[in-house]
C-alpha cells in the first residue's frame, strides 16, 4: 500500500555518555521503506526490540564517526545474520567514515566467520540525491570531525536530521525545506569549551527564522536538560524529543 506520509519513530534521544537517555537515532519510514539514522552504542537493543525482523530495516545513514553513533552497527549486523537477514543493507556515509566502518566490520566479525551472508551496498554522500522512496540531501556542519546533517523529503514532506555540531549557513539552508528538524541541542548557551555542538539560543533563532518548521530537540547535555525543559515549557514550535514517540508528517 502506497503511503503519502513520512513516519519518524524515535529509538534513543541521548548525548554519548548520558546514564538515562540511549544515544541519538531516529528510523524514518515512507512507503514501507525505513532508513535508520546513525546507530551508536546503546542503540542495538533498541532496534532489535522495536523491528525484531532482520529485513525490516533497509538502510542505514550515519552523520559521523563518533561512538555513540556508529559503535551499534557490528551488533546489529551479527543479530541480522544471526536470524536470517536475506536483503541487501544500503549504508549511506562520507568515503572516510566507510573506511572506518569496514575496519570496525572486520574487527566485529573475526572469528565468526569468513564474510557477512548479506550484500552489503554503500552509498558516498556526494553521488546520492534519493534512497529508497526518499530524495536526499546533505550539508556539513560544525563539529569536531566531519558530520552532515541529513534532509529527507517524501511526498512534498521534509524531515531534517542535524547530527553533531554547530549550525552552518548550509544546514540552515538545508533545514528551509523540512517540516520538522530534530537539531542536536547539547547546551543552552554558546560556550566556546563546546563550540562544536549547538545550543537552545541558536536553535530558538532557527525557529524565529523559519516559523513554518518544527525544532525536535536531543542530543542534549545531561545536565542542562532540565533548564531546557524549562526554557522550551509548552513551546508549540521547539520542544524536547522523547524516546519512543512515533512522529507522522502528512
Amino acid at each position: 500500500m502506497t503511503s503519502d506520509h513520512l513516519r519518524i519513530d524515535v529509538l534513543g534521544v541521548g548525548e554519548a555518555f548520558d546514564p538515562n537517555y540511549a544515544n541519538s537515532s531516529v528510523v524514518v519510514t515512507a512507503d514501507e521503506y525505513r532508513l535508520l539514522i546513525d546507530c551508536g552504542a546503546t542503540v542495538p537493543g533498541l532496534v532489535m526490540g522495536k523491528y525484531p525482523d532482520p529485513d525490516a530495516i533497509d538502510a542505514i545513514y550515519f552523520t559521523h564517526m563518533h561512538p555513540d553513533h556508529v559503535f551499534g552497527l557490528v551488533p546489529v549486523m551479527l543479530n541480522w545474520r544471526d536470524d536470517g537477514r536475506s536483503k541487501p543493507l544500503h549504508i549511506l556515509c562520507t568515503p572516510q567514515l566507510r573506511s572506518h566502518l569496514e575496519k570496525l566490520m572486520e574487527l566485529g566479525f573475526t572469528g565468526l566467520g569468513s564474510a557477512w551472508p548479506f550484500e552489503v551496498i554503500w552509498h558516498a554522500l556526494a553521488d546520492t540525491t534519493s534512497i529508497g522512496p526518499f530524495e536526499c540531501r546533505f550539508a556539513r556542519s560544525d563539529h569536531s570531525v566531519q558530520n552532515h546533517a541529513i534532509l529527507l523529503r517524501f511526498a512534498e514532506k521534509g524531515f531534517a536530521y542535524s547530527g553533531d555540531g554547530n549550525v552552518t549557513a548550509e544546514t540552515a539552508a538545508l533545514f528551509t525545506r523540512a517540516d520538522l528538524v530534530f537539531q542536536e541541542t547539547y547546551l543552552t548557551k554558546h560556550d566556546p569549551q563546546h563550540s562544536a555542538h549547538c545550543d537552545l539560543e541558536t536553535v530558538m533563532q532557527l525557529a524565529s527564522d523559519m516559523p513554518g518548521a518544527r525544532f525536535w530537540l536531543y542530543h542534549i547535555k545531561r545536565d542542562a536538560r532540565a533548564e531546557i525543559s524549562r526554557i522550551v515549557g509548552h513551546n508549540d514550535q521547539v520542544r524536547i524529543a522523547v524516546p519512543g514517540e512515533v512522529i507522522e508528517i502528512r
